[in-house]
């Protein structure tokens, strides 16, 4: 148990010192920007190219979960849009909020330091449905339901999801795990060693990220969104542990991955669609700090890592 918190303790401590050099104005917001670019187009895919590497096996059930990553988004949001069917003024906070895992930035170094490489793995896949909601599905349903159709949705959805880098580098580790190929030992060894920076460096970038600031008035929207999103989580997490019949290994990561926070773009979208986008980030920052509690909770109460 020392250990486990030992690890968790490491991990808020590095959001913390995030957070404190942001505002002792030694990092701004363009150096957040900076270190953002670093972890989605570097360390992040280094680090899932070194767990696919040590740790994909082929498998049905980690196709499942890809199917399990979309399928929970698009639940969330199809609530959050029929919800608000009367209140068009909050379904773009509402849809762009509701729904959604910040897997990769911030889930997935609690599961590298706990879980190891198939724990990376298996996060990998659910991220890869995920991300198909979160990267501007999300957004491109809601702008196209709402008449808000100016443009090429379909065309819009797929540049920006393929021109993510840790969705390319998913696409590519998979087709190359079916096809039987591996990546050549150097570029295992430089990945391996990049992706070593990855927890790090996405915890110090959500530190940099969040932001407490906002009106009173705004507060029981967040408050709203905060509790549907933790509410589902909890149901999900049940679902998954107690319903589906994976293996233990898969499910306690997938309970993990219940409790992840706001996706990191959906202030963008939410003010894309005419929302509150200031609001959308604190209710993303205020969900960072929730989701290290109930993370580590289940971490603690699943004995992972002990």
């Amino acid at each position: 148990m020392t250990e486990v918190l030992m690890k968790a303790g490491v991990l808020l401590a590095m959001i913390v010192l995030g957070y404190v050099l942001k505002r002792l104005r030694v990092f701004d917001r363009s150096d957040c920007q900076t270190v953002s670019k670093i972890v989605f187009r570097l360390t992040l895919p280094a680090a899932t190219v070194t767990a696919f590497s040590e740790g994909f096996e082929q498998s049905s059930v980690l196709y499942l979960v890809t199917l399990l990553g979309l399928g929970t988004d698009v639940l969330m949001w199809a609530s959050a849009f029929l919800a608000t069917r009367r209140n068009e003024a909050s379904r773009a906070f509402f849809t762009q909020n509701v729904s959604g895992y910040n897997i990769g930035a911030f889930t997935l170094p609690f599961v590298q330091s706990f879980l190891g490489s198939f724990g990376v793995v298996t996060a990998c896949m659910f991220d890869m449905g995920n991300a198909l909601m979160c990267t501007g599905g999300n957004y491109a349903l809601t702008s196209t339901l709402m008449g808000r159709t100016e443009g090429n949705r379909l065309k819009t959805f797929l540049r920006r999801l393929f021109s993510s880098v840790t969705i390319d580098t998913y696409l590519v580790l998979l087709i190359l795990s079916l096809l039987h190929l591996s990546l050549p030992a150097p570029v295992l060894s430089l990945a391996e060693r990049i992706g070593a920076a990855n927890p790090f460096l996405s915890m110090f970038m959500i530190g940099m990220m969040i932001e407490f600031s906002l009106q009173r008035s705004k507060l029981k929207k967040a408050a709203v969104v905060l509790l549907l999103r933790y509410a589902a989580a909890a149901a999900f997490a049940l679902l998954f542990w107690f319903v589906l019949p994976f293996p233990v290994e898969i499910r306690r990561i997938l309970v993990l991955l219940s409790f992840s926070p706001i996706p990191s773009m959906s202030p963008f979208f939410t003010e894309l669609l005419g929302g509150d986008g200031a609001l959308s980030g604190f209710t993303a920052s205020f969900s960072f700090v929730i989701s290290v509690v109930c993370i580590t909770s289940v971490i603690l109460a699943m004995g992972i890592g002990v």
